[in-house]
């Protein structure tokens, strides 16, 4: 149970000093807990004032030359004791708002359909091009059809291989970037870390998007120091 009631003086200057040194965290609190209109992106955002129940967040989203500024609040259990837990608690905290979440490869559409994707070709891959051939001749009109675009099966085949190896290349080297930049730049522990390298192995930009919007903000907030 809260004992100690942190003062306004106290909750406004913890707020101005986390989003001062900590811009990725505060970031990643916008995110879980603003709700952005459709087509809307978050642009920026900063604690207020830190209160024993949570973060007084407040985020600006925008969609081209139209933005919006709205007040969210960030829910922070069980609640801070002082203004000293908040900095005690800070590595769970970060580790929370500012790890991959892996609902992500449902709940977004361009991640849902290229995880898909992939888990086809990489089955295609599997039966060979040989097999597809044999697979494909038990379905005739699905095999004149790709016959008509590709030339033969056969031809498609051969690109079905392709591309799932230039998809494994490529994601491979995007979760690499992914997790070196989580154990540099935003100090994730490597369990964290790992999450989102394989998250974006998966399905390569539609998560590495979210990371990057993390250490967009990073950056900025160093080239302003």
């Amino acid at each position: 149970m809260t004992t100690y009631v942190i003062s306004d003086d106290e909750a406004k200057k913890l707020g101005k000093e986390f989003s001062k040194t900590h811009p990725s965290t505060v970031m990643g609190m916008a995110k879980a807990c603003a709700e952005v209109k459709p087509g809307f992106k978050i642009t920026s955002a900063r604690i207020k004032a830190v209160r024993n129940q949570g973060c007084e967040v407040f985020v600006t989203a925008c969609r081209g030359d139209l933005c919006e500024m709205n007040n969210s609040f960030y829910k922070i259990q069980p609640p801070l004791q002082n203004a000293s837990d908040f900095e005690r608690r800070f590595t769970v905290l970060h580790a929370n708002v500012c790890g991959a979440k892996p609902h992500w490869l449902i709940t977004k559409p361009v991640a849902f359909l290229i995880c898909v994707t992939c888990s086809a070709l990489g089955y295609g891959t599997y039966l060979g091009v040989d097999g597809m051939v044999e697979a494909f001749s038990q379905a005739p009109r699905l095999e004149s059809g790709i016959s008509a675009l590709f030339g033969s099966t056969k031809i498609f085949g051969y690109c079905v291989i392709g591309s799932f190896v230039f998809s494994v290349v490529a994601h491979g080297i995007e979760a690499s970037i992914a997790v070196y930049y989580c154990r540099t730049t935003l100090k994730l522990d490597m369990g964290s870390s790992l999450l989102w390298g394989f998250l974006i192995f998966l399905v390569g930009f539609p998560i590495f998007t979210e990371l990057q919007d993390l250490l967009a903000v990073h950056s900025e907030n160093l080239k302003s120091h």
